[in-house]
């Protein structure tokens, strides 16, 4: 079976695209029969950029990346909502929407409406 030997890197300019970067790249792992943890690991520590292997890297304090799971993302995906304000030529209901979505990978559960107001009231 032949593998692809490219994947392009993530780019951190455009955090917003991390959803479809992660959903392409579990494609790519795919596509070349890569299904252990560590290697899946390995590939995305190779293909990202710089500069995102050192925020991988600072998240997980002084270890190699190596030594923490795919989990890593959850952090990433939190930053992301936290990060999200609303900006003024966004409409009220698609900043909603768009806070929804990105709680979706939160796991909020029972405090989700919670967060959500907190979120529109702060940002």
């Amino acid at each position: 079976m032949e593998t692809i030997t490219h994947f392009e890197e993530f780019d951190i300019s455009n955090p917003a695209g991390l959803k479809e970067y992660f959903e392409r790249l579990v494609l790519f792992l795919d596509a070349n029969s890569i299904r252990e943890g560590p290697r899946k690991l390995a590939v995305l520590c190779n293909v990202c950029s710089l500069k995102t292997y050192s925020i991988i890297k600072s998240l997980t304090v002084t270890q190699c990346p190596r030594k923490h799971s795919m989990k890593l993302l959850e952090v990433y995906q939190c930053f992301l909502y936290q990060r999200l304000l609303k900006q003024p030529d966004v409409g009220v209901a698609a900043y909603v929407a768009e806070l929804r979505h990105l709680a979706h990978h939160r796991n909020f559960g029972d405090t989700l409406e919670s967060r959500l107001k907190d979120q529109l009231v702060c940002g």
